[in-house]
């Protein structure tokens, strides 16, 4: 210290604050039906195999943190392939998983169609391998997941003083090195209890689609495309197209609600469906069918998907 006969003054330059902060990290937990893949492994007695269209099966065990929490095993039924399936997958975890997963299917460029975890953090509940029984053939079907695990990642802002009265600051890694400042939207102080919930996904797009059809001739099933569709257009340039809202709402044990709509659209007509853009509403449920009514029937179906990418 150094001082006058005025008083006591700090020695400068000096340091008058040392925090901590931290971007908070991330995991996510993956199931994948499609045999061996970077977002989990599917087997049938023992050997790595695509799993689909199980109507009937018996869901034996499930283990989170070392513990079967299939205390009594159960009937249920996976049926079709692709987002379907994984959607009556995901209805299945989410009935019996004790932490709230928030269990989905979702797309990434690396695994296709997949289900997902929503975002957890970096440490905590150990999803493993999931057992079930194939009533119809006695097949013995496991899932085990892979995850994504982005850590934490760590600062420290010092605040210093010089001798002219002026402050300053400097931010630190973990490790004590210079660091330029990391972005203020994405840190907290590490006392800070984050719930990485509340951030959906670390990235996502939502991707534009386009196909033109002709002739009598159906457009895909809605439920069987690779992405969680959120809009559909269909503009008929001729002839004529059927469209049939065929079902919506099915779960895991349960079919989809039928619905009688079945509306036959002139040329010239344009029809939109979308979801309203809040947080509820991510995707549109159920199957939209379109057909050409005759060999001169011409129309155009444009829709978004959004992928839920696990990157960082």
């Amino acid at each position: 210290m150094s001082g006058t006969s005025a008083g006591v003054s700090l020695d400068c330059p000096a340091t008058i604050a040392s925090e901590c902060w931290m971007v908070p990290g991330y995991r996510y937990v993956t199931y994948d039906n499609s045999a061996t893949t970077p977002c989990g492994v599917s087997t049938l007695n023992g050997t790595a195999a695509g799993i689909c269209d199980r109507p009937n099966v018996r869901v034996t065990s499930w283990i989170i943190n070392g513990v079967n929490v299939i205390s009594d095993p159960f009937t249920d039924g996976w049926n079709e392939c692709g987002q379907p399936f994984l959607a009556d997958l995901a209805a299945t975890l989410n009935t019996w998983d004790p932490f709230a997963g928030g269990w989905t299917p979702a797309v990434s460029d690396t695994c296709a169609v997949h289900l997902r975890s929503r975002a957890l953090p970096p440490t905590g509940t150990e999803y493993g391998i999931l057992t079930a029984t194939d009533v119809d053939t006695g097949q013995t079907i496991t899932f085990t997941p892979a995850q994504k695990v982005v850590p934490n990642t760590y600062y420290r802002r010092i605040t210093e003083v010089d001798c002219q009265g002026q402050t300053t600051q400097r931010w630190l890694d973990a490790a004590g090195n210079p660091s330029t400042a990391p972005n203020p939207a994405r840190i907290v102080e590490c006392s800070t209890q984050v719930t990485p919930g509340a951030r959906a996904t670390p990235t996502e797009r939502v991707r534009p689609r386009i196909a033109r059809v002709t002739g009598a001739t159906a457009f895909t099933n809605l439920d069987n495309h690779g992405g969680v569709v959120q809009a559909m257009t269909l503009t008929v340039l001729a002839g004529a197209v059927r469209v049939q809202a065929a079902g919506s709402g099915a779960t895991s044990t349960t079919p989809p609600t039928t619905y009688a709509d079945d509306v036959t659209v002139p040329a010239g007509i344009t029809l939109s469906w979308g979801v309203d853009g809040d947080s509820y509403d991510l995707a549109l449920d159920g199957s939209l069918l379109f057909t050409g009514t005759s060999a001169g029937a011409d129309f155009l179906v444009h829709w978004t998907e959004h992928l839920y990418q696990d990157t960082d």
